[in-house]
Parts: structure tokens; C-alpha cells; sequence
């Protein structure tokens, strides 16, 4: 399960425009608040940028890109 969850992370964050929020589920059958905690890790480093709507990398994730995916990793956090 958070294999699933980091793999879609993985594919989706190389992406600089990001995603749909509503894709992650979509995509994993995981619902989004599942890395709530993840997100929310992503967005406070300045890795992340988050709305209602969409979830991409800022600028700075783009450049730390491995930083900003192994948040996701299982125990990184």
C-alpha cells in the first residue's frame, strides 16, 4: 500500500505542473488524506505547493526532487 502511494508520487511529481488531487485516488485506490502528514512535511520544506485542486513541486522541489520524493518513502518521516 504505501508502495503504491510513493510509486504514484514518484511518476507524478517528475510532472512540474503535478496533479489533480482527486488522481491519487483515482490511480491507487488510497484516499489523499492517507499522506496528509507527508504533504503536509512536503509543503512546510518548501517542496511542495498544495490546493484544493492540485499538488505539484515548486520550484525548489523541482531541483531537490529526490529530497522532496523520499518524504514519501515508508519511515522517512
Amino acid at each position: 500500500r504505501d508502495e503504491l502511494a510513493f510509486e504514484f508520487m514518484m511518476n507524478a511529481l517528475r510532472l512540474n505542473e503535478g496533479f489533480d488531487s482527486m488522481l491519487f485516488q483515482e490511480r491507487t485506490s488510497l484516499p489523499l488524506p492517507g499522506i496528509r502528514r507527508e504533504l503536509e512535511e512536503a509543503v512546510r520544506r518548501g517542496l511542495l505547493f498544495r490546493d484544493h485542486q492540485r499538488i505539484a513541486p515548486t520550484q525548489l522541489g523541482q531541483w531537490f526532487l529526490n529530497d522532496l520524493l523520499a518524504i514519501f518513502l515508508v519511515g522517512s518521516t
